[in-house]
């Protein structure tokens, strides 16, 4: 069996590796190649191609590089038709992988099947996808129960496991460990930092963040600590440019985990990073820049959701804080951040996340996921 994979950030590259790792619990013969990152590598995936090469953020961003994207996109498609890939499986990244998915249609029909892993957010956006979606895909494995029931009118086989981050988010020691380890002195308290895994989430958020910690320390009156989170996908000298002349910051090498655990309160880039957070339970903040025109045209495609962060989606209600775009900034976050310093909206916030934590499933999701493509897939019918 040939299993081709397409995972295009950091936190598919995670996920495909969890499941890859999974996969070959069950079948070790079987063989993985794909686009990816070092996670999927370690886990004995062969890269055609890193996600790096596709890392871009905001629509309008995607439009200036799209002959590029075109030409990765087109790489793809002929490795897994020379490959003879048996099964493709998409992993996120939405617009990249469903414009993938009609090619590999195209080129090689039915002879190769496709799953797509973490459905698009299409019942906040777009809504009109999922019949698209139904077309170019043979499943979809989904994150949250109630996205099963926007594939359902159209036929399309949809499964839900369960979260795979349920029960798997633990920091790698204990708070003290933890403490020691990033030379926290007694008393002293720290701020998580997650900017995001792509180099233009860090030079849109990472400097307003860490204006943010230093407007907190002046209210503050102490030199609290900052925990910059840096993800695999973000080269090491990225983060140290903004870093130089800023007192007082630790890199946390690929260990958002430890970041949250061992800090009071976290500032949190929108994305999968937010649920990350909840299963951690320190309580924060998430904030969102995108280019101006991105951020116009994603307001008039957006219609008829509240909220962004997929904690809040999930709760129905505003359990953290959304700073997006002009609200971003320094001030808003620093002021955010000390109500969640400690009193009741500390209290709240903490309990929220519980139950948001709690509502993502058991532990397990991934292997169950991996038995049913097995099952599914492993006859390659």
């Amino acid at each position: 069996m040939r299993i081709f994979w397409v995972a295009g950030e950091s936190s598919g590259d995670r996920h495909a590796a969890h499941l890859i790792h999974e996969i070959n619990a069950l079948q070790p013969d079987w063989q993985h190649r794909g686009m990816g990152g070092e996670q999927m590598e370690r886990e004995g995936c062969e890269l055609d191609a890193n996600l790096s090469e596709a890392a871009l953020m905001g629509l309008v961003e995607v439009i200036r590089h799209l002959p590029r994207l075109l030409k990765l996109r087109d790489r793809l498609v002929i490795a897994v038709d020379e490959w003879q890939a048996d099964l493709v499986i998409l992993v996120d990244f939405p617009d990249f992988n469903l414009a993938l998915a009609k090619a590999i249609r195209k080129r090689r029909g039915s002879k190769t099947k496709i799953l797509y892993y973490v459905s698009p957010q299409v019942w906040a956006w777009r809504k009109g996808r999922a019949k698209t979606i139904a077309h170019r895909v043979d499943a979809m494995a989904v994150l949250f129960p109630f996205e099963q029931e926007v594939y359902r009118p159209y036929g399309l086989e949809t499964v839900f496991f369960g979260h795979p981050l349920a029960g798997e988010v633990e920091p790698s020691a204990s708070v003290d460990e933890l403490r020691k380890r990033f030379e926290l002195k007694e008393g002293q308290e720290a701020v998580a930092i997650l900017p995001g895994s792509r180099a233009q989430e860090i030079e849109r958020h990472l400097p307003v963040q860490l204006q943010a910690l230093e407007r907190l320390r002046e209210s503050k009156g102490e030199d609290v600590v900052g925990l910059v989170a840096r993800a695999n996908t973000v080269q090491k000298g990225v983060l140290s440019d903004y870093l130089q002349n800023v007192p007082n910051v630790r890199i946390v090498e690929d260990g958002a985990y430890d970041a949250l655990a061992a800090a009071r309160v976290g500032m949190v880039k929108s994305g999968t990073s937010t649920v990350e957070a909840a299963l951690i339970g320190t309580p924060f903040v998430v904030l969102y820049r995108t280019s101006p025109l991105t951020f116009r045209l994603a307001r008039m495609l957006v219609r008829g959701v509240k909220y962004i962060a997929m904690v809040n989606v999930l709760a129905g209600r505003e359990v953290v804080r959304e700073r997006i775009q002009d609200e971003a900034t320094a001030g808003h976050l620093a002021s955010d951040l000390l109500e969640l310093w400690v009193g009741e909206r500390r209290d709240k916030t903490i309990a929220g996340l519980k139950g948001v934590a709690e509502s993502l499933g058991e532990s397990g999701a991934t292997a169950r996921l991996a038995v049913w493509i097995v099952d599914r897939f492993g006859g390659k019918g």
